[in-house]
């Protein structure tokens, strides 16, 4: 018996002539939660949709809990599937769905009483009213409905649980509590496998054990949210986590100002540094005071900080900590960098000239992303789906 819980080899997914997911590879492990993640129209939907079985794949092959099912019809597929837009049956209260979904357990056809059970569990899982049980949908919030769906998604207890765009049109505070549950939900359970698409970072990071970020349907990178954070592949990956998002800089321009960094480096870069950049995250900045008896140069410190000279353009409070916009002094047409800080010292007013230091441990040496490099550096394939 396999022991992958969901193994997906060489999945190519085509629409008419359009390939919408090209070459798709994953192996998850029961209990393991993955977010898929990229923007809108990179093939992240139908990707859900193929697992399901309501989408047929021109190549590769699904396999569910050892069992290949790539020709296996939806309904006798071991999935549930949260839509991106809530499908609660109309005519039907709160509580006929859940029992409707409590008895679509493929291993073992529920009793009355058991299905009675599943449902007051389901509602102390989620934290859902008990009111709510005689209601339709339509006298439900949408935060309401989100979480009615979910629970009916996750009651009859699949293999594989697929969460497309589970927060998607819900306010904060609603969005907030669902992924606290979903966390909850999926750190008590060690059968159900999670795969949530989204193009919220943010959502990747709090959920994920394994994020996988695609672009135009193919893979650009996997793996913890740490290693996808820390040490992104490419430019299109680094931008897809933080905020606010990470700066990039052209590395043979910073190479040039400071020749310094480049002999700083672990590992030298490449002799060719036109199609890489040097990826700064905004929370490794820090602000010095300028000594102003001496004319500020980029350089390198004995104690390994890049520093240079930069405008303080913006200072915005974002409750307890500040979100400042600064311009690299000698690199006017470059644009402003986002920097994230608790330091109290930076004051509002613009225009003042700071030495901006990062260590050079936390700096990034990352490719460029394909639409913004040779052709060939990395496969791309066209998308028209979410």
């Amino acid at each position: 018996m396999s022991t992958h819980s969901l193994q997906i080899n060489g999945l190519v997914i085509d629409r008419g002539s359009t390939r919408i997911v090209d070459d798709f590879d994953l192996a998850l492990v029961p209990g393991e939660y993955c977010v898929v993640l990229g923007p809108s129209g990179c093939g992240k939907s139908t990707l859900l949709h193929c697992i399901a079985g309501l989408l047929e794949a021109a190549r590769g092959s699904i396999a569910i809990d050892g069992y290949d099912v790539t020709r296996v019809t939806a309904r006798k597929r071991d999935v549930g599937l949260l839509f991106q837009h809530d499908t609660m049956y109309p005519h039907l209260t709160v509580e006929q769905t859940l029992q409707i979904a409590c008895r679509a357990n493929l291993r073992r056809r529920p009793s009355a009483t058991e299905t009675n059970q599943k449902i007051q569990s389901i509602l102390q899982t989620l934290n859902l009213d008990p009111a709510w049980l005689p209601r339709r949908p339509e006298t439900l919030s949408g935060g309401q409905r989100r979480r009615v769906a979910l629970a009916k998604t996750l009651i009859r207890e699949p293999s594989v649980c697929l969460l497309d765009e589970p927060m998607a049109a819900i306010d904060r505070l609603a969005a907030e509590s669902l992924m606290q549950h979903l966390a909850e939900v999926s750190g008590q359970t060690e059968s159900t496998t999670f795969v949530h698409v989204t193009h919220d970072g943010d959502e990747a990071m709090r959920l994920a054990d394994k994020i996988v970020v695609m672009s135009n349907g193919c893979i650009l990178q996997s793996g913890t949210p740490q290693e996808i954070y820390q040490s992104p592949n490419c430019t299109d990956v680094a931008l897809a986590l933080g905020s606010p998002p990470c700066n990039l800089l052209p590395l043979d321009e910073v190479l040039r100002s400071c020749s310094q960094l480049g002999e700083a480096f672990q590992s030298s870069p490449p002799d060719s540094t036109n199609e890489l950049a040097l990826m700064i995250r905004p929370e490794a900045i820090q602000l010095v005071e300028p000594d102003l008896n001496e004319k500020a140069m980029p350089t390198v410190t004995e104690l390994g900080m890049w520093q240079f000279p930069v405008t303080l353009l913006e200072r915005r409070d974002l409750g307890g900590r500040h979100l400042l916009r600064l311009q690299l002094i000698g690199s006017e047409n470059s644009p402003p960098l986002s920097a994230t800080t608790f330091q109290e010292s930076i004051p509002h007013e613009t225009g003042t000239r700071w030495i901006c230091q990062v260590p050079v441990s936390d700096l990034r040496v990352v490719a460029k992303s394909p639409q913004h490099s040779t052709p060939g550096t990395s496969k791309t394939c066209g998308g028209t789906e979410s």
